[in-house]
């Protein structure tokens, strides 16, 4: 059974309803046991491709701003368990296998339409990835950021203002932000 670790999927699930990719990717950064993708697939639509990435095999690093390096519990038998779960996806889901600057370092070529950001949560990983995924936004595209209150989503949102990016809405731990405007 698919699961997650977060709350306010109904906003998730508001915000990808009936959403037109226009045949671009959608994508999860942070994916887990992969309740965040499976939403995402059930409702946005014309999606070329859904890209889940996460590097599992319970790394060491800083999570969030304050505090030290510490191993989260993101297992490979996590990441196998997800891999039969989605099976049922497996013409709309591929699993990238490895850390975000990894992915960003091999991918510069796609466009990128809907993309949800709960990996790392400290401020200067999530906007270098607002950053990376921002230049290669749709003219429509979404943004959903889990966890905003964890780092510094007023820099990050003041920054995405200037690739045509603004606030749509926002609940107690989901921001969702809207380019409105190509720049």
């Amino acid at each position: 059974m698919i699961q997650g670790d977060s709350i306010e999927y109904d906003l998730l699930i508001k915000w990808s309803k009936d959403f037109d990719c226009n045949g671009h990717y959608s994508c999860e950064i942070g994916v887990r046991e992969g309740l965040g993708s499976k939403l995402i697939m059930d409702n946005v639509k014309n999606n070329y491709m859904h890209i889940g990435i996460d590097p599992y095999g319970s790394l060491k690093y800083q999570h969030y701003d304050e505090g030290g390096d510490y191993v989260c519990d993101y297992t490979d038998e996590m990441r196998d368990r997800l891999l039969v779960d989605m099976v049922n996806y497996k013409d709309k889901f591929h699993l990238a296998n490895m850390k975000d600057h990894e992915f960003m370092d091999t991918n510069g070529d796609k466009r990128f339409a809907f993309v949800h950001f709960d990996g790392p949560h400290m401020t200067k990983d999530v906007m270098s990835e607002a950053i990376w995924f921002a230049s290669r936004a749709t003219s429509n595209s979404r943004f959903i950021f889990d966890d905003y209150p964890k780092y510094n989503m007023q820099l990050i949102s003041d920054v995405l203002k200037l690739f045509g990016f603004k606030v749509l809405e926002q609940g107690k731990n989901k921001i969702c932000l809207e380019k409105t405007q190509s720049i």
